[in-house]
């Protein structure tokens, strides 16, 4: 057995321990008891991450204000945030669950952050429904058209009225358009019935209420995109001379027709004017001299109130107002709807078919344009801000004046000083 003298030893073990300085970390000599150094090998950069310690400890204690820490069986954690709050009496609250602190920690730091700006967003929505929010329009919100009340007071009634609007669906807002065109309704009209329920839903949502707006949003695209939805037709319906005469005839010759109708059908003729505004025509809104009148609240895609527009009017519809007795405030002091009403009687006892109250503006409109007006000089009648809009009424069929000695012009004058 060979054996090292203790000056070997010694020798042996100052070059050890001078080595010592010069390894680096992951090659670090072990001295034994007997002074001769042992070399280790290297860690592997594996081993050293089995030795950092986790991040999370399970059992260490956690301290997050509103996350609660949970283990799975898998060992790893998931966080749930939850803000919890009492208004007027009822317990509300907020939660959500994430795989990771962090995402947590910033949903919890910006629900904190709206909540001291916008207050606690109390879950009524989660009780409300589409007809609650219906009505609650119609008592806060702004006086509604003729049509759009009848749309939303019809949704409030209906059955999808009772849908809770904090877990509305795009595929909701789908099926029920697609039940409305199921029941014989056309493009167009379902369009209407959506985009003013969609618009209700929205002003909800700007006036706090937890509506899933961008599903409105997407579902409305959708349907347009799909066709379910349509815009209303362009019509080119005009009226022969020979229609005209059978039904202002009808009208005029009934004993019973209280409301000149066939006044009023003339009138629209001549002046471009909706049923509508022609019922809303004031005495004091007339100016005779300039030949012009404002029309009050004339129809208009957002405006519906307080779009009040001059408009010139032709001299024969201004020779009819002239004509016509000043009973009232107002020129021709007639419901609208039960002038409509009577003329679409004598039309159809008379066989004229599909010939509307309204298609009376196109023909003023197009008659306008066929005596060689210009467009600018039609606006002025009509009232349209722009030429997008009102060609949309234009369709010329011939040149000249097809109204030129008409017949009804005088009758209709002699009819408006039989009312005097």
């Amino acid at each position: 057995m060979t054996t090292i003298n203790k000056s070997t030893t010694d020798v042996l073990a100052a070059i050890t321990a001078q080595n010592l300085f010069h390894r680096s970390p992951s090659q670090a000599t072990t001295v034994t008891a007997a002074g001769v150094s042992e070399s280790t090998m290297p860690i592997s950069s594996a081993e050293q991450k089995e030795k950092k310690p986790r991040k999370e400890i399970p059992g260490k204690k956690f301290e997050e204000q509103n996350i609660t820490r949970f283990e799975g069986k898998n060992g790893k954690f998931s966080y749930r945030v939850q803000i919890r709050k009492r208004v007027d009496g009822k317990q509300h609250s907020l939660t959500k669950t994430f795989k990771h602190l962090p995402n947590a920690k910033k949903w919890r730091n910006n629900q904190l952050r709206d909540i001291e700006l916008n207050g606690f967003p109390i879950q009524v929505v989660t009780e409300t429904t589409i007809s609650d929010v219906i009505d609650d329009r119609l008592k806060r919100g702004k006086t509604l058209g003729r049509s759009a009340l009848q749309v939303l007071t019809f949704i409030k009634a209906d059955e999808f009225g009772k849908t809770k609007v904090s877990t509305l669906t795009q595929q909701q807002l789908y099926d029920y358009a697609d039940l409305l065109s199921a029941g014989e309704r056309m493009p167009q009209t379902v369009a209407g019935y959506m985009t003013h329920l969609a618009r209700t839903l929205s002003w909800a949502k700007d006036r706090g209420a937890l509506i899933p707006i961008e599903v409105v949003s997407l579902a409305m695209r959708t349907l347009w995109e799909d066709e379910v939805l349509a815009r209303s037709e362009e019509r080119d319906r005009r009226p022969e001379l020979c229609e005209l005469n059978k039904i202002l005839t009808a009208i005029s010759e009934n004993p019973r027709q209280k409301i000149p109708a066939d006044i009023l059908a003339v009138f629209a003729i001549y002046s471009a004017r909706r049923l509508s505004e022609i019922c809303r025509l004031r005495w004091d809104d007339l100016r005779v001299n300039s030949g012009t009148i404002l029309v009050r609240d004339m129809k208009h895609p957002r405006q519906k109130k307080g779009n009040n527009v001059w408009c010139t009017l032709p001299s024969e519809a201004l020779e009819i107002i002239l004509a016509m007795p000043r009973t009232s405030e107002f020129i021709f002091p007639y419901n609208p709807r039960s002038v409509g009403t009577a003329y679409r009687r004598h039309r159809d006892k008379v066989g004229v078919v599909d010939l509307r109250f309204h298609d009376f503006r196109h023909e003023a409109i197009s008659r306008q344009f066929e005596m060689g007006k210009s467009a600018s000089f039609v606006r002025k009648i009509s009232g349209h801000k722009n030429g997008g809009c009102l060609y949309r009424y234009e369709h010329v069929e011939e040149e000249g004046d097809k109204f030129a000695n008409w017949d009804w012009h005088q009758l209709i004058l002699e009819r408006c000083k039989s009312l005097h």
